[in-house]
């Protein structure tokens, strides 16, 4: 059985304080959508029950960020375990067109994936938002005792336009597509290997020893503490092996600087002829901004 094709679909930040990402984004120049409580089963089959978490999402015209937070702590939610490692980039969401022939795919080459699981949340539709439409997805999860690196999700979208409204793709930063997730890893090619059977094995050398997957739309990339210094000099990293950051393709790259400067917002020069957002001004991770 062939590998699916996927794609880079969404990542997601996830805080013990929701509106504290909100802010955060919305000051990096995302036009984000009001917020959406999530319910879900905790298990394959499972009946769908609220959650104590819900989200925010930066919808562009490719892909998708989400940033997520805790709304009842006394409540179920995926978000709960994230929050006690750290605050900041867990989710990495893979796109698939059919979420079960994804997964007898990933289970014929070896990777080890749960059966999908439905998921659903509320999300507020039309231009006014007074109108609320459930979105619903089917989650492929891979084995969080064995790939421990992200909180990494196959998604299959069974309500596309209830998430890409045309009034929710024009941002101020001029965000086009969510083009990479970036994460560090002590042995990027021991990675690599070990995420053959889940996404593909076609990694290639990039500069620095990175290794960098090219799906569908979008790019995994997999690099050495030392490598991503070279990206982003001082960021920290939240944990050995850990999504670090993301990039995105904006409009006209002079026109984000602009911005973010004007919002009070510190912009690096980066590598690849990007410029970065620092942690500790969004929310935990470093967003990168790329030119189309």
């Amino acid at each position: 059985m062939t590998q699916p094709l996927l794609e880079l679909d969404h990542v997601g930040v996830v805080l013990a304080n929701l509106e504290r990402g909100r802010r955060a984004y919305a000051q990096l120049g995302f036009n984000l959508t009001p917020r959406s409580d999530h319910a879900g089963a905790r298990v394959a089959g499972g009946q769908v029950e609220p959650w104590g978490s819900g989200n925010h999402c930066a919808m562009l015209r490719d892909g998708y960020l989400e940033v997520m937070g805790i709304t009842d702590p006394d409540k179920y939610s995926s978000a709960l375990d994230m929050v006690a490692k750290y605050q900041g980039l867990h989710i990495i969401a893979l796109g698939c067109a059919d979420a079960d022939k994804a997964y007898a795919a990933i289970r014929a080459r070896g990777g080890e994936v749960e059966a999908p699981h439905a998921l659903e949340r509320d999300a507020a539709f039309g231009p006014d938002g007074r109108e609320k439409r459930r979105a619903a997805f089917r989650n492929i999860y891979v084995d969080r005792a064995r790939v421990t690196e992200a909180r990494f999700i196959i998604i299959e979208h069974r309500t596309r336009d209830v998430l890409w409204q045309p009034h929710l793709l024009e941002h101020p930063n001029g965000a086009l597509a969510m083009r990479d997730a970036f994460l560090c890893v002590p042995d990027p090619a021991a990675t690599a290997e070990k995420f053959g059977p889940l996404f593909g094995s076609n990694w290639r050398q990039q500069e620095f020893g990175c290794l960098r997957l090219a799906l569908a739309r979008g790019s995994l990339w997999l690099m050495s503490e030392a490598a991503w210094q070279k990206w982003a000099p001082g960021a920290a990293v939240p944990l050995p092996g850990s999504p670090v950051g993301f990039g995105v393709q904006v409009r006209d790259l002079a026109s984000t600087r602009r911005l973010l400067l004007a919002n009070g917002v510190t912009v690096q020069d980066g590598h690849c002829g990007g410029i970065w957002v620092g942690p500790q001004q969004a929310a935990g991770a470093v967003a990168y901004f790329f030119d189309a």
